[in-house]
């Protein structure tokens, strides 16, 4: 890992030629003691690391010049009270009007754990649209369907949306705060549970943390187990995913049959793996119990299924076309403000963290992208990544042919050290930055995919009609749980 330290002058234009060498964020990470730390992807497949040390508790914000760590730098003034100086928007993103002055959780350990919360309304200003004609309307945070607390706030003129404010976190669990003191061996629970869409990605940035500090390399196949549990997820995402999109046009053969797969498919995953959502499945150092014969037969099944479905979505004219055109995500915003995976790949740009992990080193990979930025593309790089993480499976099966008992590592009691680790999940980059001392977390940072990926809904909604919110709201089906942890 490259570290430098920042001084003022140099701060932004530092982070900025990172961006335009390619670079990917992982990062923006406040420590208690006045720290920001940002992690970088270099397009080498090394992390670059930028440090800004506080004399007080501003520092200088980056927002103008990198808009994409917005929330970011608004999350550190939540959690920890360190001002962005400069920040052209500093309204609450995780706090509400409940939390008292002064209250920042992540601060340090005269934080209070118990505060006393002020009996107001917790809705945070909203940013809107004004002028003659304009509309307000207000969506959630409490739902008609089953889905989690999210607040969106609609300037609408007719039928025709101007803006969407986003007031997301809206159950904020506190898990960094409460990962921090624990021994890091007991943390595997809550890791595992910062979400059920990407828990495998999180499991696996925590296992590979580790192992990184203590400077074990884990045997390839235990490696070819994860590569396995991995893709099983991205599947089972895509699946949902898929099946909500034709749900928000009243597709419902579409839907049902899409949804009789995901169930089928999470029922084999249940029996292969031991849980539905793949909970607690992979453990630093440890082998996985998977049934290669029985994870074939699965593949297979679903497969045959697969097909028709597949031929099904994509001859129906009526469909096809009330996807084309809508919620578009340029480019240029994808790249400006750090879009990730599916988001991104549909909008013309092929970055894919799996590029970078060592885990995937050796192995073909078929990528796949589209370029108008719309719902319908987001549909197709779903539509070819199941496909393309079938493949990659079965390659890894034909290998996977367990001779003997693997290895079981024990992590040492005593672990120190700092490890940067990333993954590709269904939602895009996933970054955890683990800092441990004596064997306990001091500081545990997590930035999943859809925390990149919501401020890029906002601008895809923007200009489309209020009929098209929930498609394209399915298209990009982000994760509520990666934002309240």
């Amino acid at each position: 890992m490259i570290a430098t330290l920042m001084t003022e002058n140099d701060w932004a234009a530092h982070n900025v030629r990172r961006k335009n060498l390619g670079a990917h964020v992982l990062g923006v990470t406040a420590f208690a003691g006045g720290r920001i730390s940002i992690h970088w992807l270099m397009p080498s497949g090394q992390i670059a690391e930028e440090n800004w040390d506080m004399d007080g508790v501003e520092f200088p914000s980056l927002t103008v010049e990198l808009p994409e760590v917005a929330w970011d730098e608004r999350e550190i003034h939540d959690m920890f009270g360190y001002r962005p100086k400069g920040h052209p928007d500093l309204r609450a993103l995780v706090r509400n009007p409940r939390w008292p002055d002064g209250f920042y959780p992540l601060a340090g350990p005269n934080a209070p754990s118990k505060p006393q919360w002020i009996e107001v309304a917790p809705n945070n200003p909203a940013q809107t649209v004004e002028g003659e004609g304009v509309t307000i309307m207000k969506v959630g945070p409490t739902h008609a369907g089953i889905i989690e607390s999210g607040h969106f706030v609609f300037s609408i003129i007719g039928e025709n949306i101007l803006h969407v404010d986003l007031h997301l976190f809206q159950n904020h669990r506190g898990v960094e705060g409460q990962l921090q003191g624990r021994p890091i061996g007991s943390v595997w629970p809550l890791i595992s549970r910062i979400c059920g869409a990407d828990t495998v990605s999180h499991q696996t940035n925590l296992a590979m943390a580790v192992e990184e500090m203590a400077g074990y390399q884990i045997p390839e196949e235990i490696q070819w187990q994860r590569i396995l549990v991995l893709e099983s997820e991205r599947i089972l995402s895509h699946l949902n995913d898929l099946a909500q999109i034709p749900a928000g046009v009243g597709f419902s053969v579409a839907n049902q049959r899409a949804l009789a797969m995901k169930e089928r498919w999470q029922r084999g995953l249940e029996v292969i793996f031991g849980h539905r959502l793949l909970f607690d499945t992979v453990q630093a150092g440890k082998p996985l119990d998977v049934d290669i014969e029985a994870l074939g037969t699965l593949i297979v099944e679903l497969q045959r299924e697969w097909r028709p479905w597949r031929s099904l979505v994509q001859g129906h004219h009526g469909f096809q076309d009330r996807m084309e055109g809508v919620g578009v995500v340029r480019q240029s915003d994808a790249l400006r403000l750090g879009g990730q995976g599916i988001v991104a790949r549909a909008s013309g740009l092929t970055f894919d963290a799996r590029q970078q992990m060592p885990l995937y080193e050796g192995w073909p990979l078929d990528y796949a992208s589209e370029t108008s930025g719309d719902v319908s593309s987001r549909f197709k790089v779903r539509l070819d990544e199941v496909e393309a993480s079938w493949r990659l499976m079965e390659r890894v099966l034909q290998r996977s042919r367990i001779h003997g008992a693997l290895p079981v590592w024990e992590p040492p009691s005593d672990l120190a050290g700092q490890a940067v680790t990333f993954s590709e999940s269904p939602h895009g980059l996933n970054a955890h930055i683990v800092a441990v001392d004596r064997g306990q977390v001091i500081r545990y940072h997590v930035r999943s995919g859809p925390f990149r990926n919501w401020p890029l809904l906002a601008k895809a909604v923007a200009g489309n009609a209020v009929g098209d919110f929930p498609l394209i709201n399915k298209s990009f089906e982000l994760c509520y749980s990666c934002l309240d942890r």
